[in-house]
């Protein structure tokens, strides 16, 4: 029985640590600029977790049609306080003028069922 030098491994996991790492901070810094960008379009003041929290840990739907798509969020079951946040959230995000395929987005907040 023939084993595989070692060094092979030990380079292909530490290949794949590297670009996990780096995929990791990527998608960080991504994250923070478009906070950033946000932060510019809201008069609140809103930290990154609370962003994730609200929009990506919600559930919703989106909708397409000729001229816009459309993003509708959940806010069943959110304190007023929150409520009052993914508003603001929601505000900022149709400010930015965001696009895709050329047709505008907008971010609307609807109380859905469970």
């Amino acid at each position: 029985m023939a084993f595989e030098p070692l060094g092979e491994r030990a380079d292909r996991d530490f290949r794949k640590q590297t670009i996990m790492t780096i995929r990791t901070l990527f998608l960080e810094n991504a994250l923070l600029a478009c906070l950033a960008g946000l932060l510019g379009h809201m008069q609140a003041a809103l930290s990154l977790e609370c962003l994730l929290t609200l929009l990506f840990e919600r559930s919703g739907a989106r909708v397409e049609t000729e001229s816009q798509v459309i993003y509708w969020v959940n806010t069943s079951g959110l304190s007023l306080r929150y409520r009052r946040t993914l508003t603001a959230l929601a505000q900022g995000l149709c400010t930015m003028d965001l696009t895709d395929q050329g047709k505008p987005i907008e971010v609307r907040l609807k109380d859905m069922p469970p």
